[in-house]
């Protein structure tokens, strides 16, 4: 719209854990004054899943959503004003926010190709007679809040795991893996040192693989 300088979605930080005060103020900047019924907010989370199958032949796409956090605020106006429209006078205006995020059962951001999990902010400027000005800001669910040098984090992890290989019925000797990590919780941008030991009973050349999952649920 030509009477609206700026329309922006500021949060005071990007990231966040699950059980924080997200905050933020949408900046409205206006060059003349206009009726404005309210400036409507939603915070949301969102699980988003899609992927192809092969029924009888024919090649469809099947998706599924499922919503974690909904909640919604008016931070200027009233949802149904009564009488006369207030009207927003020309200039810089700052519509402060705040959510409280739920402690538990937010799952951390995650993106990849079958899906993802996304969080939001979406304001929608409410102007009578007009179609709503809308705008998103998305930000990121770090997961619970630890501390990662509470005594429970800081006992090594060992996993290990024993197979034997078979050639025309014939048992060949074991292979015998023995992994540890240092402790069980680091934060980003520290170096994860894995210790493996391979007992290899066998004929065969063994390999070892290690891969770095993330799992959401």
């Amino acid at each position: 719209m030509d009477y609206i300088r700026e329309f922006d979605i500021r949060l005071e930080r990007e990231m966040y854990y699950a059980g924080e005060t997200l905050s933020g103020h949408v900046v409205l900047d206006t060059i003349e004054n206009f009726k404005l019924r309210a400036v409507r907010v939603v915070l949301r989370g969102k699980a988003h899943a899609e992927w192809k199958v092969v029924v009888s032949g024919d090649r469809r796409t099947v998706k599924d959503d499922q919503y974690f956090i909904d909640d919604r605020a008016i931070i200027w106006g009233k949802d149904k004003p009564e009488g006369n429209v207030p009207i927003l006078p020309r200039g810089l205006h700052k519509f402060p926010f705040r959510f409280q995020l739920p402690e538990s059962s937010l799952p951390a951001s995650f993106e990849s190709k079958p899906g993802y999990i996304r969080y939001y902010i979406k304001v929608t400027i409410d102007i009578p007679y007009a179609s709503p000005p809308q705008g998103m800001k998305y930000f990121t669910i770090i997961g619970p809040h630890i501390d990662c040098m509470d005594e429970q984090y800081l006992k090594p992890m060992v996993g290990h795991d024993k197979r034997t290989t078979c050639c025309l019925c014939c048992e060949k000797g074991p292979v015998v893996l023995r992994a540890q990590l240092e402790r069980s919780a680091y934060v980003c941008g520290e170096s994860i040192k894995l210790r493996a030991d391979v007992d290899n009973q066998g004929e065969e050349e063994v390999r070892l693989k290690v891969k770095l999952l993330q799992v959401s649920s």
